[in-house]
């Protein structure tokens, strides 16, 4: 696991890759030709996973139907 800025605080930064790589979000390979833009924001977009996470667990206290209700946001978008 690289060390990601996603905040700037160190502390934060490595309690949100912790949690993020406890959540599975570092499982998939990724070759290493990746340029720092596409980097960057790949590590917003796991910032904002992040944070959708934490805050359908402090609402329910569970994970409770985010594939749902994140397939029924793509439908709204688009």
């Amino acid at each position: 696991m690289n060390n990601r800025v996603f905040t700037g605080l160190p502390d934060d930064d490595r309690r949100i890759a912790r949690d993020l790589q406890a959540m599975g979000a570092f499982e998939s390979s990724t070759e290493d030709k990746e340029s720092s833009f596409s980097k960057a924001i790949e590590a917003v977009a796991q910032f904002i996973t992040w944070m959708r996470w934490k805050g359908e667990v402090n609402v329910y206290g569970c994970r409770v139907a985010a594939d749902s209700a994140r397939k029924l946001e793509g439908m709204a978008c688009s």
